[in-house]
């Protein structure tokens, strides 16, 4: 199995972030009519109404080449025609270079636009590209700001200013979702333009396939055979009735092409992301304390191991006991529990049900946050996600990415508190998964942040 990620009651909900900035969500989370006898002929009026609002997404580079000859068009001269001595310098000129093409889907009035994570980034480096494009179906080009990104979702978040009013579509509650039902494709496939293709849902909740790559990742796809092709990564997966129920993302293919096996992120997932991203620029996900592991009786997850002074130990979580339900969302594996804890905000208090000695019990539960505090790879350092109260702490600017350094033993030396881990070997790291992907045995190039300034330090792992 090949799995390839595809490159490059009616409700106006506002959200109000941080006092500045809000999002005009259109949200509908109405139930499709399954029982229609006769199905339409067409769903011209529809895709009318919903595609205007997805959009070609292309990414630009920057990169210098080397000219020969120097930089000084006089200077040129004078050696070339009279002889005048010295070394020729070639010139070196940085030219922006296309580097990618993607889809995209208009969510708000505002100008927010969903894609995915690997659109906006360089897929040898993980960094963000140097500019991103967006083109709407009536041709007009605007440059877009990088709001955020999530690399567990693998969704990003881009927002373009327009003094004309954008056309944004209306986001359903994808949890409603039953095999069968219809849905269209819209995007951007091999840069050819706004292109719809029409299946059915195959199936919901398709997890544990490796599509990200990475330990952190939270899978639980939306199965479609709609046609789905390079290009068409960031585009919408539209309903019947023309709203959003998830961001195209990936195929499953031996051949690079669409053999029917498309694989969307639910919006459930993505407006979550939105929210978190444009409110504090970081992801807010719940955090119990446990580990987890599969039940064998496929009735739930399997508590392996509680995490001390975690909020499942404070809640009373035991050893064996298996989680069947997390608030209102009923849960068979590790994977949905997983899903269903991280979608929830830090701080709520929510009921938990378990399984414990053939009774089933209700513990509550107040979920911490995850990420902080992570307990870190390098020996003698905690470190923490970016959140806007510690870029406050610390002093740390907006641009600046990474991991800081909450607390130090002393046994690493080199990490003062408050130092940002921006790079190792030359790899941005924005979670504890990136940092293990780069460390390596011997010398290792940090590239941080401290006290305003930016430096390589150099630290060795045993």
């Amino acid at each position: 199995m090949k799995i390839i990620r595809l490159y490059p009651f009616l409700l106006l909900l506002t959200v109000f972030c941080n006092g500045q900035q809000s999002l005009s969500l259109k949200v509908d989370e109405s139930d499709l009519d399954r029982e229609q006898k006769l199905p339409p002929q067409s769903y011209s009026t529809v895709l009318q109404k919903a595609t205007p609002a997805v959009v070609a997404v292309t990414t630009q580079q920057v990169v210098r080449r080397l000219y020969p000859g120097s930089g000084n068009p006089l200077e040129n001269f004078l050696r070339r025609y009279y002889g005048l001595p010295g070394i020729e310098q070639p010139l070196v000129k940085p030219e922006k270079v296309p580097s990618g093409i993607g889809s995209g889907v208009l969510v708000t009035a505002e100008g927010h636009i969903i894609t995915n994570a690997h659109v906006i980034t360089d897929p040898r480096t993980g960094e963000l590209v140097e500019e991103v494009i967006i083109q709407l179906t009536n041709k007009k080009e605007y440059k877009a700001n990088i709001v955020g990104f999530d690399r567990s979702t693998d969704v990003a978040v881009l927002k373009i200013d327009s003094e004309e009013p954008l056309p944004f579509v209306t986001l359903a509650d994808s949890d409603i979702l039953q095999v069968g039902d219809i849905v269209f494709a819209a995007g951007n496939p091999l840069g050819i333009g706004m292109t719809v293709t029409m299946g059915i849902v195959s199936a919901t909740k398709r997890s544990e396939l490796d599509v990200f790559e990475q330990d952190d990742a939270y899978e639980n796809f939306i199965q479609t055979d709609a046609s789905i092709n390079q290009g068409n990564s960031g585009g919408a997966l539209l309903d019947a009735k023309g709203r959003l129920v998830g961001i195209n993302t990936a195929i499953i293919s031996q051949t690079g092409a669409s053999i029917g096996i498309g694989l969307a992120i639910p919006v459930n997932m993505v407006r979550k992301v939105l929210t978190d991203l444009v409110q504090s620029g970081i992801m807010r996900r719940g955090f119990l304390g446990v580990e987890l592991g599969e039940d064998p009786d496929l009735q739930g997850a399997l508590v392996t191991r509680i995490v001390a002074k975690s909020a499942a130990a404070q809640a009373g979580f035991l050893q064996m006991d298996v989680i069947t339900k997390v608030g209102t969302k009923k849960v068979n594996t590790v994977n949905q529990t997983r899903i269903a804890i991280s979608q929830t905000e830090p701080g709520t208090r929510i009921p938990i049900e378990v399984k414990r000695e053939g009774r089933k019990i209700t513990l509550y539960v107040t979920l911490e946050m995850l990420g902080k505090n992570i307990q870190s790879p390098i020996p003698g350092i905690s470190l923490e996600t970016l959140t806007t109260e510690v870029r406050s702490e610390f002093g740390i600017p907006a641009q600046t990415r990474g991991l800081v350094v909450s607390e130090s033993t002393g046994e690493a030396e080199t990490f003062k508190k408050g130092v940002v881990i921006v790079e190792i070997n030359g790899y941005q790291v924005n979670s504890i998964n990136d940092i293990k992907e780069q460390l390596k045995k011997g010398i290792n190039r940090f590239y941080v942040w401290y006290r305003g300034k930016y430096s390589f330090l150099a630290y060795r792992i045993p």
